[in-house]
């Protein structure tokens, strides 16, 4: 009787763990199943080969401006053949809905956000040789009747000349990407000055650095911020003395609680309008006398062209929102007095983060204006403020280059 029951337990023991065993294979093929679903597959290209890489590095999230959501971002592409390509047209489609684009942007537009690192002395910036590549920054708008899509892609024409001078087009679709949630990040002014000022917002969108070897672009949101006079004057009597411009001295003031991680002072001030720098322009240089904050959630707050011996604050200090942090003034890669503020992600390197989107609490938009006319009113030291038409904004961040009241 004993033998027969020690036989029975030995099977049910076999038995239990031959059970056991089934159970957790088919709980590891469970795991092995996808759980997510196949993207959807882009067109391949007409030649027999794929032969342009293309890829966008770093996405931040979009932000409000002009009554709409816009996406600001590099696409970067590279030649990996020998024969020479230029590239024609841009649209982007987005990945579900893929009948017609949702954006479109032709050569005139290419040829003016098209950078060539390395090369931007030659004839056509379009034009990809092997093994080139190039940066296109994109402004990507989204008007509030549309839904922003999930994800897009990008469908390159790039132009070739066969061998028997036959010209023809290649469509290409590439680089898959997901659109974030728009930003909820909002900010005050980092001045408290009141009055009518001009900014530009769009000239630093292409400034690149290298930072250890990677590629960042830390003034993507990047403003600069000049104050007229309620009769539109930059500067009175001499202009070429900073003392005389309105702007110069203004009080900086920190956006947010935080802490001084970096500051740079002693760098002796341009003449404005002057052709030439006070001091060779290097990374060591570039923001003049300068502060930055680290605001939290890892973002830094950075302030340019500081007056020299005119900060308030050093490393280690905390400071709290609408804390006085240093005067206006005109180092660094300055051209006259103005500030220069933007937000980039945390790093152990000055300029080493990825521009970070924010909005402006409240501010009255009064005009618009294109690069060239904001070359042209500081040339004539005078700014019209005939017809102007404000427009009362909130949570939104100006965009390209105009002028607003601060109340």
């Amino acid at each position: 009787m004993r033998r027969k029951s020690m036989r029975q337990s030995i099977l049910i023991a076999i038995f239990l763990v031959i059970i056991g065993c089934k159970k957790e294979t088919k709980s590891a093929e469970e795991k092995l199943e996808p759980t997510t679903e196949l993207q959807k597959k882009l067109r391949t290209t007409d030649l027999p080969i794929e032969v342009i890489q293309a890829n966008v590095t770093y996405l931040s999230s979009p932000i409000l401006a002009d009554n709409a959501s816009q996406l600001r971002y590099e696409l970067n592409i590279a030649n990996n053949y020998r024969i020479p390509f230029t590239l024609r047209k841009v649209e982007i489609y987005d990945l579900q809905n893929n009948d017609t684009p949702i954006a479109e942007f032709g050569s005139v537009y290419i040829d003016e956000n098209f950078d060539r690192p390395g090369n931007d002395d030659i004839d056509d910036l379009k034009l990809l040789s092997g093994n080139e590549f190039g940066v296109l920054n994109l402004n990507l708008v989204f008007k509030p009747e549309k839904a922003i899509p999930e994800k897009i892609f990008h469908k390159l024409y790039f132009e070739r000349t066969k061998s028997s001078g036959e010209t023809v087009t290649h469509p290409m679709e590439v680089a898959v990407i997901s659109i974030p949630e728009t930003n909820k990040f909002t900010l005050g002014l980092p001045f408290n000055k009141k009055g009518k000022w001009l900014y530009e917002a769009e000239s630093h969108q292409g400034a690149r650095f290298l930072t250890e070897g990677r590629v960042n672009y830390p003034q993507r949101f990047a403003i600069d911020w000049t104050l007229i006079d309620d009769s539109g004057i930059f500067a009175k009597k001499d202009i070429k003395q900073n003392k005389n411009w309105e702007t110069y001295g203004i009080e900086l003031i920190a956006v947010a609680d935080g802490k001084v991680v970096g500051i740079k002072d002693e760098i002796i001030e341009n003449e404005p309008l002057s052709d030439e720098m006070a001091v060779r322009i290097t990374r060591e240089t570039i923001g003049g006398n300068y502060v930055i904050l680290d605001i939290g959630n890892g973002i830094y707050a950075f302030y340019g062209h500081l007056i020299p011996n005119s900060l308030r604050v050093k490393i280690g200090d905390t400071v709290h929102k609408g804390q006085i942090i240093g005067l206006l003034g005109n180092s660094g890669n300055s051209d006259a007095p103005h500030v220069h503020f933007h937000l980039e992600s945390k790093s152990n390197t000055f300029f080493g983060g990825e521009g970070i989107p924010y909005h402006l609490d409240n501010f009255t938009q009064l005009q618009n204006y294109s690069e060239q006319e904001i070359a042209d009113l500081f040339d004539s030291n005078y700014v019209s403020l005939d017809n102007l038409n404000p427009v009362n904004k909130t949570n939104e961040l100006p965009m390209g280059f105009g002028l607003i009241e601060v109340d």
